[in-house]
């Protein structure tokens, strides 16, 4: 018997979707939040002491906060398959 016409089966842990965005294996995941995190952080309290506005310090702040939360994520999956 010949196997059936197409593509081969997927195989590995491929995730598609929702569920690959929120379990980031890639370590290249972990430096983007890191990078994120830190000029985020320390560039939403640079824009409010120079007095930027508000919107501006809050908008890096939340760049800060996305990224601190992308690497505990990242860390937190780490964590669990090691």
């Amino acid at each position: 018997m010949t196997p059936p016409a197409g593509p081969p089966p997927l195989s590995g842990r491929r995730r598609t979707g929702l569920g690959g965005l929120l379990r980031p294996r890639s370590s290249r995941t972990f430096v983007l939040g890191l990078c994120m995190s830190v000029g985020g952080l320390g560039g939403g309290v640079r824009a409010a002491m120079d007095g930027e506005g508000i919107w501006r310090a809050l908008g890096t702040f939340g760049v800060g906060l996305l990224g601190l939360a992308l690497t505990v994520v990242w860390v937190m999956t780490y964590a669990r398959e090691r």
